[in-house]
């Protein structure tokens, strides 16, 4: 019988020569395990291995900044979390507070204990921070301070480089590093006299 076109000719000829190769390039069954010569072993499977945790994998961890007060201004503490590195958690890792370590190396934070955050969405390179009704206690150079703690430390999430801070989800006025108060978006920039 004829091939109805040389199209279905062609096809009929390619399946031939995908099936033939596939046949030609199979590797030998072996009914027991044999060693290879090292000459046959791909280069790449005799480097010593090295485990490299990546994003996704159960207990993989990142490090982050967060930053505390310091004698002449704030200073940048390694914390480690998940990974990755998210708003929350280094929120959370603020809000701990400084270790016994650091208090005694004269570090401490301007947020008081009662104070709660938590973190809304980040979206053009802005994180929000809404801050729970116990933050409006602390006023002056402390509240500055506080507020230059929370910026610093959520700018040193990847992605973030402003926080945009909010109360009950609306925006709140909050002081920049020079005392002004502000509802729009701050970032290190704005705290000068603090590092950055």
């Amino acid at each position: 019988m004829r091939p109805r076109s040389w199209a279905d000719a062609a096809a009929a000829a390619a399946a031939l020569l995908v099936v033939s190769s596939l046949v030609a390039c199979g590797i030998p069954a072996d009914s027991q395990p044999r060693a290879l010569a090292s000459k046959d072993i791909p280069f790449d499977l005799l480097a010593p291995s090295t485990t490299v945790a990546t994003p996704g994998t159960p207990g993989a961890r990142a490090s982050i900044s967060v930053y505390l007060v310091g004698i002449t201004g704030l200073v940048p503490v390694s914390r480690e979390v998940r990974e990755p590195a998210t708003l929350p958690e280094a929120l959370n890792s603020l809000l701990a507070g400084p270790t016994d370590a650091e208090v005694t190396n004269g570090l401490r934070t301007a947020i008081s204990a009662q104070t709660s955050v938590s973190a809304g969405a980040v979206g053009f390179g802005v994180g929000t921070v809404d801050l729970g009704g116990a933050f409006g206690q602390v006023g002056g150079q402390e509240q500055i301070l506080a507020v230059a703690q929370l910026v610093f430390t959520a700018t040193s999430v990847p992605g973030i480089v402003k926080v945009q801070f909010t109360l009950a989800g609306r925006p709140v006025e909050v002081p920049a590093g020079d005392g002004t108060l502000t509802q729009g978006p701050l970032g290190r920039s704005d705290f000068p006299s603090l590092g950055g």
